[in-house]
């Protein structure tokens, strides 16, 4: 069995990590809403497709979000993209 915490999935949305609040491991096709507002659908790829377009950027919107939500002070390295 392999165990899966929603919480360290973080999509890639034009090149951008994002963060959401997901209850599982979403299916294939699914619409997912980012903490940022941000909207994709599910799917996943292969590491050496992925690797392809190059390493993304955490998105700097659902960072700060994140962070505001645990308690946590904003990042000092923010590098906005929008």
């Amino acid at each position: 069995m392999i165990h899966i915490d929603p919480v360290a999935i973080h999509p890639v949305l034009g090149g951008y990590w994002h963060r959401t609040q997901l209850p599982g491991i979403p299916e294939p096709g699914q619409t997912l809403v980012m903490l940022c507002g941000a909207r994709g659908v599910a799917a996943f790829e292969a590491l050496a497709r992925r690797c392809d377009r190059g390493a993304p950027h955490r998105c700097t919107e659902c960072d700060a979000r994140y962070r505001r939500a645990i308690g946590m002070p904003p990042s000092p390295f923010v590098r906005p993209h929008r």
